[in-house]
């Protein structure tokens, strides 16, 4: 009978840590993006044109849907947009920056004095198919500002 005591007194210890362990969970919230909208947003495509010239035309398209959705917020420089080869003299700094390779990404979020570098590895995916590269575009830099 002594092993059925403790027993159930286990039992109800682990009970209540596993309580405690899901109240404690459930009391942080998942921090949520600030409503307005960012400072700045920095959109960034790396590419080499040693391996390829063609892995410069996605940043056309990205160019051009930045225009077409975000033009509002290019002009008044909300967001801007960097075309990057990563052979080119001078480059090295903003490569190492943002960790980049040929065929990649980035969109650095800046509110006041901080930045925010967000790798969007997705576009290598997308790289041959100019309309998946815009709908990547327009879903991504619209979570921080409206598509017009």
């Amino acid at each position: 009978m002594n092993i059925f005591v403790k027993a159930n007194k286990a039992y109800f210890l682990f009970l209540y840590l596993l309580l405690f362990g899901l109240l404690s969970a459930c009391s942080s919230p998942i921090p949520e993006e600030p409503a307005q909208p960012p400072d700045r947003v920095d959109l960034v495509y790396f590419y080499d044109s040693n391996i390829c010239q063609c892995d410069a035309g996605p940043g056309t398209i990205i160019l051009g849907t930045l225009y077409i959705n975000f033009g509002r917020e290019l002009a008044t420089g909300q967001l801007t947009f960097q075309s990057i080869d990563i052979n080119e003299s001078g480059h090295a700094a903003i490569a190492d920056k943002y960790g980049a390779t040929s065929l990649s990404l980035f969109m650095n979020v800046v509110r006041g004095d901080t930045e925010q570098i967000v790798p969007v590895p997705e576009i290598e995916v997308v790289k041959d198919d100019d309309e998946a590269i815009s709908r990547l575009v327009i879903r991504k830099i619209g979570t921080y500002f409206e598509v017009d």
